[in-house]
């Protein structure tokens, strides 16, 4: 448990930006290799319950680091970008035309570019921590 903490706490924005672009892969290009044949026997992973899954695990490590991150730096971009592939990506996994193949991806995306810049910002706010301490102590 403790094992599982540390990742999250420390590498959490990595576990969701390889999530995130998995789902983005996930979602542009599987439905052209179902199409070509070349994942015949895959059908279903186009299902919607693993859309649904991506969803899911994408809300729930970007909610956590994002958010947690959040609290500590208070710089709302990563915040704002990661809302936004969030209901792009769920309007996406709700409808079920054309245009869910387009707003999966790009929500995917975002939510990737999201933890970019969350780890970015976390890794600056703690740089600053650190340069702010006084190099001496009476």
């Amino acid at each position: 448990m403790k094992k599982i903490k540390h990742i999250f706490n420390n590498h959490g924005d990595l576990l969701g930006f390889a999530g995130s672009t998995l789902c983005a892969l996930h979602c542009s290009a599987l439905p052209l290799l179902l199409a070509m044949g070349m994942l015949s026997g895959f059908e279903w992973m186009e299902s919607h319950w693993v859309e649904y899954a991506f969803f899911i695990s994408a809300v729930s490590i970007a909610g956590y680091t994002i958010l947690r991150s959040y609290l500590q730096h208070r710089k709302p971009l990563a915040l704002i970008v990661a809302c936004a592939g969030f209901v792009l990506f769920l309007i996406g996994v709700v409808q079920h035309n054309h245009a869910e193949i387009g707003l999966t991806t790009v929500g995917g995306v975002l939510i990737a570019i999201a933890h970019i810049i969350n780890w970015r910002e976390q890794r600056f706010s703690h740089q600053s921590e650190v340069n702010s301490q006084p190099v001496f102590s009476k």
